[in-house]
């Protein structure tokens, strides 16, 4: 649709009930058949280009208009580097700015998983500067009010700890969320302070100076230790940045930084967990190129031992052991004799196996009128053979720390703990109350008076 996404390939993706029938969408190679169900449901263009483009062209003659974009060429680069995000999969507007710039919640989603890099480090410069271009937008996006509340929205948490191998309720995991999100904070104020040189402060800052700065100083000494040195650095640096600018400054946006449950913005991104909570699953069911379900990692589980770099077949081996191998083919002659003399031929149940939650399951889409009986280790192992254990807990060839990063859910002393250490870091002056105006003492009347004397 426009030049500027010329430099990133569209792949088609057909949509709708029927696997060979139904709408065409192109997305770029980073999207999946299942982000582009979560797009169709979005958007009723043909392509995220067709989308998104006509959002940035009304953003930069708004932005050039009133002075949020200094000039064409920065408004370009600026563009740029949305499309750049949108078309890495890395960030997107949230779902009411898509159908219209104005008047609309002003909200961006980042998803942090896709930040990490193969060798599982942080790319905390790109996640800062993607921030910054956010915030942007969103000053442009939305309707001047008071406080002029914004929120970059940090998908993906806990998919992003699990995807760099950090375990979500070790220590370290806190600390690498809150230096995640610090990064976001700083960058995002760093930004609002140089919309409000060139624009002016939110008219609530006067009132809010004072709490907004010092909520920014609490920040720093908020970031627990235990990240990775380089990310630490990253977050204490992009903090004393955001705080720099913003006394000098004033900051023209408020909020900057949010949490929220998931929505079709964060399945057209790729999201494995939402808010601060984690990762509910390590196993996804996905629609094939046949329609039919199929089991497969989620993808931050899929990065995450990829990373290890292990050879070929001990990784196909350690991931066959979580969500299976499909098929029957190559399991014990025990356990497929087990099942033949329960009266299931193994061929009638293969066509089952990549969409059922449990052996037993394609059993009864195979032969409705078997049961198979509880507790038979033959049939435990072809289960897990075929279907897999669900769990990274006994796969092989993965270590500990791992198998850690790799756990489903966490306990509540977990997700209560997480929630106090990310919760520094969002809606900064939202919640700091103006100082109250002193009241003037009520008149007088010369009945009252004489009454009080």
């Amino acid at each position: 649709m426009s030049e500027s996404w010329d430099g990133y390939a569209a792949l088609p993706h057909r949509v709708g009930p029927d696997g060979r029938a139904g709408r065409v969408v192109l997305l770029p190679p980073a999207y999946d058949d299942d982000a582009a169900a979560a797009f169709a449901g979005l958007s009723p263009a043909p392509s995220l280009a067709a989308a998104i483009e006509p959002l940035l062209r009304d953003w930069i003659r708004l932005g050039l208009a009133r002075g949020a974009l200094p000039g064409r060429v920065e408004a370009g680069l600026w563009a740029d580097a949305l499309r750049h995000q949108a078309a890495l999969r890395r960030g997107l507007p949230a779902e009411a700015l898509w159908h219209g710039p104005r008047g609309r919640e002003r909200a961006w989603l980042l998803d942090l998983a896709a930040f990490v890099e193969p060798d599982q480090s942080i790319a905390a410069g790109a996640l800062g500067r993607a921030a910054a271009a956010a915030v942007t937008a969103l000053e442009i996006a939305g309707p001047p009010d008071p406080v002029r509340a914004v929120a970059v929205i940090p998908a993906n948490l806990a998919g992003a700890l699990m995807a760099a191998g950090v375990p979500y309720a070790w220590p370290e995991g806190r600390a690498t969320a809150a230096a995640l999100l610090a990064v976001v904070l700083g960058a995002a104020a760093e930004a609002s302070a140089a919309l409000a040189l060139r624009l002016g402060p939110c008219p609530a800052w006067t009132d809010r100076r004072a709490g907004v700065l010092r909520a920014l100083e609490a920040t720093i000494a908020a970031l627990p230790p235990g990240a990775e040195a380089g990310l630490a650095g990253a977050a204490s640096a992009a903090l004393e940045r955001g705080l720099v600018a913003a006394r000098r400054h004033g900051l023209r946006v408020l909020g900057l930084v949010a949490l929220r449950p998931a929505d079709q913005v964060e399945r057209l991104l790729g999201a494995d967990s939402a808010g601060h909570a984690p990762v509910v699953s390590i196993v996804r069911s996905v629609d094939g190129p046949d329609g039919r379900p199929r089991r497969t990692l989620a993808p931050a589980a899929a990065r995450a031992i990829l990373a290890l770099g292990l050879p070929a077949s001990e990784r196909d081996a350690a991931m066959a052991h979580i969500v299976g191998r499909g098929t029957l083919s190559g399991a014990p002659h025990a356990a497929l004799a087990r099942l033949v003399a329960l009266g299931v031929r193994p061929e009638s149940v293969e066509p089952h196996l990549r969409g059922a939650v449990s052996l037993a399951h394609a059993v009864a889409l195979a032969a409705p009128g078997v049961r198979l009986p509880p507790d038979d280790p033959l049939l435990a192992g072809l289960e897990r053979h075929a279907i897999g254990a669900g769990t990274a807990d006994e796969a092989p060839f993965l270590p500990a720390r791992l198998r850690a990063a790799l756990a489903e859910g966490a306990e509540p002393s977990a997700r209560e703990a997480m929630a106090l250490a990310v919760a520094p870091f969002l809606r900064l002056g939202l919640d700091v109350a103006a100082p109250a105006k002193p009241r003037r003492p009520p008149a007088h009347s010369p009945h009252a008076l004489a009454h009080a004397h």
